[in-house]
Parts: C-alpha cells; structure tokens; sequence
C-alpha cells in the first residue's frame, strides 16, 4: 500500500466502486471498450489461476476465484485462498466432483462463511470427504449479500453484465456443456457441433 503506483492503480480500478453506488447507475457512456483487471497500469486485481482436475467442480473453483478476486479489488490486498474443497465437500445443495451450480456455493457463502484453501485444501475429489474435516478451519469471508445481475433468472443483458463488472469486479457465469463439450480443441462449438473455421 506504500508503493505510489499500486495506489494509483487501486484507484482507478477502483473508480466506479467510489462514483456509484449501484452499477445500475453508471451511464452506458462510462462503459470503456475494453476492461482487464489482470493488468490495471501493470497490475493484477484478479486470482490465482487453479485447475480443477478430474473433477466436475468448475462451478466451484469459478465462484472462488471471482470471489477472491472481488475481495482484492474491493480491500485493494491479496486475500486469502478460498476453498473450494470447503463448499464442494459441506455445500449439501451442490453435488460435489458430480457437478452444480455457483449461485448455490453464493447461498452458503451468504448464510455461513467460506474458509480458506490452507486449512482445506483442493483435493479435486469428494468421495470420502466429510464436512467434519473442515469444523475448525476459521471463517475467513462471507457474502454480504448474493444476487443475479439484471435482478433474475435470465434477465441480464451484457450492458448489465459489463456494468457490474465494471463496478464489483468479475462476475460468475455458466453454461450447460453438453458430453460433445469434452472433446472440444478449436473452432466455433454450436449446438449441433464444431463449425471449423478456414
């Protein structure tokens, strides 16, 4: 925090946390071309880059690290790793390395804590995994309060959706995969198939 260019960076990644107070507010004239939060003035506001493994467990590695990511634009410091082992093994609402959905690890989260990936380490499996592991791991974060941009279910747009991220830093998002999705290398994946560009 003493280094003068990290503040001038913090600031203006910062910027519409401090002009708005909701992105619903900022004018569809603010919205910049581009945004990258891995490189402010050479700066990095987003997370540590996992991989999940053989695990079905993208929704919960995503969640954790727009999480964590949120947390450092908003403090402006390197929060601790989330874990998402934590969520995956006692997040009853999910099913583990078997797949679920984000906005169900925001409930937890919300409603109790998140813990952090130092006291629950990814295992990229569940099975054989308790939640009575993790009973003395300490609450390091939780949701102050979930919601769905655009206010529900299928009611975004991108303008809202760059918007927020605008604002509150990156957001989680997901798609049905269908099993063709496996073998995905390059091109354009439709729902019908590859489209090989030339």
């Amino acid at each position: 925090m003493n280094d003068k260019n990290f503040v001038a960076a913090l600031a203006k990644a910062q910027k519409y946390q401090k002009m708005f107070t909701s992105a619903e507010q900022i004018p569809d004239s603010d919205l910049p071309d581009t945004l990258d939060f891995r490189n402010i003035d050479g700066y990095d506001f987003t997370s540590h880059f996992r991989d999940q493994g053989h695990c079905g467990s993208c929704y919960t590695i995503s969640f954790t690290q727009v999480m964590e990511a949120r947390l450092k634009l908003k403090y402006g410091k390197q929060p601790p790793q989330v874990s998402p082992q934590q969520l995956m093994t006692c997040n009853y609402m999910n099913e583990g390395c078997d797949g679920g959905w984000p906005h169900f690890n925001v409930f937890l989260a919300e409603n109790g804590h998140v813990v952090s990936e130092e006291c629950a380490p990814y295992m990229s499996k569940t099975k054989g995994d308790s939640c009575k592991n993790y009973e003395t791991c300490k609450p390091i974060a939780k949701v102050q309060k979930s919601y769905l941009v655009g206010g529900g279910w299928g009611a975004t747009s991108e303008k809202k959706m760059m918007k927020e991220i605008l604002r509150n830093g990156p957001i989680n998002g997901d798609f049905q995969a269908p099993s063709m999705f496996s073998i995905y290398k390059e091109g354009i994946f439709r729902e019908k198939g590859l489209l090989k560009l030339q």
